[in-house]
């Protein structure tokens, strides 16, 4: 901070001479904070890095027990062309013949041709679809068939029915239809309009004998024949439970066809459970070589990891090695340790996977395996619980945080006292110079004034 101009009478450079000082003072104090920051910075972020990987593992884990990750089944058709199927993990595994004898389909009706230019009068048209109505007011200024369409598509109590026009050699056709598919989705139009009105070539009911629109397509609802035995029917085309868990996605009736029934084939999805458990061990391997990096010592280089010697990384992976090997107290017979699974620490301490025998346990204990994990007491509530003890809120790793955290804010006021420190030690220090330069100055014009009071030699 230059606070002054050099001095004149001495002929020093003052706020040079007060710079060096002070900066020979704060040079080593700063640098001893800056370092300390830094290994606080550093040890953070090799917490944060062990917090990461740590919390990978147990996200995989909690997916276990609550999204029913390995209870996950799989339902396979035979012809997508005419159903495609998918499965819950409440679906009872087994193959069930579908024959689809019917779509379903929305309601549609047309009216008779009328001049697009001509306009139909005044009036109203109440119109009702799945037991919902709405009234539309027609204006004898807005009565075109085209202005009838817009008041009608943007009427705000709207249930669904979509108007439009189809244009033939005899002139323009109102076609209403339902955005729904169904039989309870049918559409009615009453007119409220003089007898003589063109208005009333738009009334209809299906429940009529006689009505001035024509019907272009049947409310229609799905229906299928399950196993030969049970018709089951659905306003869409999406049969929802018919079978155990299974949702059935109707494409093309079966009648006609030279097979006359699709066949769903309701299994396990071993490969989705063991892709699952490939998960965990690869999430366990990340986080034991992240551990290992952090906590490394070479004894040739001295290199040292900032986690070295840190007691939670001992900890959580010696609980971890201790969880993988103890058996789960109420789990079945076939599985109770994840060594049964084919999962075992190698030498070096990460996971590999026997395949064989962890396809074979997916294949002839497959249940037995979901509860082993997902069970209230199963091995991922362990493991969950064993984690969130050191990633958690109140865990190890947040209180160590915790701890540098509060060491970073220590060092932030060390700096700031220093500054201020520093800030009143340059005031001094230049006050001090310009106070002898003063004096330097007066001595110097004493000594002139007394040069001139003597005789000339």
């Amino acid at each position: 901070m230059n606070i002054g101009a050099a001095a004149t009478a001495s002929g020093f450079d003052i706020n040079g001479m007060v710079n060096k000082i002070v900066e020979s003072e704060r040079v080593p104090k700063e640098a001893r904070i800056n370092q300390q920051r830094d290994q606080v910075d550093v040890s953070l972020s090799a917490y944060g890095r062990l917090k990461g990987s740590l919390d990978t593992m147990k996200n995989l884990v909690s997916e276990f027990r609550r999204d029913d990750t390995l209870s996950a089944r799989l339902a396979n058709s035979n012809d997508s062309d005419v159903l495609t199927a998918t499965a819950s993990p409440e679906a009872i595994p087994g193959k069930y013949t579908v024959n689809v004898q019917q779509l379903a389909q929305s309601h549609k009706i047309v009216s008779s041709s009328f001049d697009e230019k001509e306009k139909l009068g005044s009036g109203k048209l109440a119109i009702g679809l799945a037991g919902l109505q709405f009234t539309v007011d027609i204006p004898e200024d807005e009565s075109k068939i085209l202005d009838v369409v817009r008041l009608i598509n943007r009427h705000p109590s709207n249930p669904g029915v979509m108007a439009s026009i189809i244009k033939d050699d005899v002139g323009a056709r109102l076609v209403l239809a339902s955005d729904k598919t169904g039989e309870q989705n049918s559409i009615k139009v009453k007119v409220d309009a003089p007898s003589s009105s063109t208005l009333q070539k738009f009334g209809f009911n299906k429940n009529q004998d006689v009505n001035s629109m024509t019907e272009m397509q049947q409310a229609k609802d799905a229906k299928v024949l399950i196993d030969g035995l049970a018709v089951v029917t659905s306003s869409a085309n999406v049969i929802e439970d018919a079978i155990k868990g299974v949702d059935l996605n109707l494409v093309q009736l079966t009648d006609g066809l030279e097979t006359p029934h699709a066949i769903v084939d309701v299994t396990y999805d071993r490969n989705q459970v063991g892709g699952a458990i490939e998960q965990f061990v690869n999430a366990y391997n990340q986080f034991f070589d992240v551990s290992q990096e952090l906590a490394k010592f070479d004894t040739q280089t001295q290199e040292k990891g900032p986690l070295v010697g840190d007691s939670i990384v001992r900890s959580v992976t010696n609980q971890l090695r201790t969880a993988f090997s103890t058996p789960i107290d109420g789990a079945p017979a076939s599985v109770k340790t994840l060594s049964e699974l084919g999962i075992t620490t190698t030498i070096g301490g990460r996971l590999e996977v026997d395949y064989d025998m962890l396809d074979k346990q997916l294949d002839q204990n497959f249940t037995d395996v979901g509860e082993f994990f997902g069970g209230r007491n199963g091995f991922a509530r362990r493991v969950e619980d064993l984690i969130h003890s050191h990633t958690g809120i109140t865990g190890s790793i947040k209180g160590r945080e915790n701890s540098l955290n509060d060491q970073v804010m220590r060092l932030n006021s060390d700096q700031t006292k220093l500054d201020r420190r520093m800030d009143s030690v340059q005031q001094r220090t230049h006050d001090q110079f310009m106070a002898m330069d003063s004096a330097m100055g007066k001595m110097q014009g004493q000594f002139s004034s007394m040069m001139s009071m003597m005789p000339q030699m």
